[in-house]
């Protein structure tokens, strides 16, 4: 039983399960177990509930038993014959995400800061060198909110709050977690309140440091007078602070710049 991962202690990568052997994971608040059975695999789940867990275990000898309600989260992928490869792999969530810092701020004419945000993985699931999808499942769930200038104007994102630090060494750093630098401007004449940001995660990319810490690209947002639209530029990775990074995955969908514009013109204000 192997962990594949190019990054030491990182709990993505691939493993090998002999036949009969359940493997146990917590990223998190997640507990989940995989079983490497008769012509199958299958995947049982506790979610827990305290988003800034910090726990990271993982049991690859099989013994830590799945228990009996977890059956609830159980999903199962049948074969003729099974493989013993399984690999598991963070995704960026599959909608734009609403960031709300726990404080809000205001940053004054000509000023320029940098927040350190983090926001929830998605756990992917494949089987085989063919890397066959078994299930996708978020860390934690996020609640859903609507994002927009009206109910007929925005669209269905999650909603997440957020310490919003501006040291990096003060952002805690947690498994189930990517994090992401924005760096915001304000080239308006008046102050610019930071009450809630909107970060297109489905259009951005996962980079892994030596440390196993997962990130996305940075973001840069600059806000200028007589707009409502804030023109959102995203870098070709993390920021230096970060270090050596390597891309382990790609945006899940392609978006024109527009789209990514319109996307913060909310910044100022709409539902949350």
């Amino acid at each position: 039983m192997t962990n594949g991962s190019a990054v030491p202690d990182a709990w993505f990568g691939d493993y090998l399960l002999q036949p009969g052997v359940t493997a146990f994971w917590q990223i998190g608040p997640m507990r989940f177990w995989l079983t490497h059975g008769d012509q199958e695999w299958r995947f049982a789940s506790l979610p827990g509930d305290d988003t800034l867990d910090p726990t990271l275990e993982r049991d690859l000898t099989g013994g830590v038993p799945e228990p009996p309600e977890a059956e609830k989260g159980a999903s199962r992928l049948g074969f003729r014959r099974t493989p013993d490869l399984v690999s598991l792999t963070p995704l960026t969530a599959d909608r734009p995400m609403v960031v709300k810092p726990i404080t809000p701020f205001l940053l004054p004419p000509g000023e320029e800061l940098t927040l350190y945000i983090s926001t929830i993985l998605w756990l992917q699931v494949t089987v085989g060198e063919d890397r066959r999808e078994f299930l996708q499942i978020p860390l934690f769930r996020p609640s859903d909110t609507w994002f927009g200038s009206s109910t007929r104007d925005g669209e269905m994102c999650y909603a997440l709050q957020t310490s919003a630090r501006l040291r990096l060494e003060n952002l805690p750093r947690r498994p189930h977690r990517a994090i992401s630098a924005l760096v915001v401007r304000n080239r308006a004449a008046q102050n610019l309140a930071i009450e809630k940001v909107l970060l297109p995660l489905p259009h951005m990319s996962l980079f892994a440091a030596e440390d196993g810490q997962l990130w996305t690209e940075e973001v840069t947002l600059e806000h200028t007078d007589g707009r409502h639209e804030a023109p959102l530029d995203l870098s070709d990775g993390p920021p230096a602070q970060a270090g050596v990074t390597r891309r382990i995955g790609g945006p899940r969908q392609r978006a024109p710049r527009g789209l990514l514009t319109r996307a913060f013109s909310g910044l100022m204000g709409g539902g949350y």
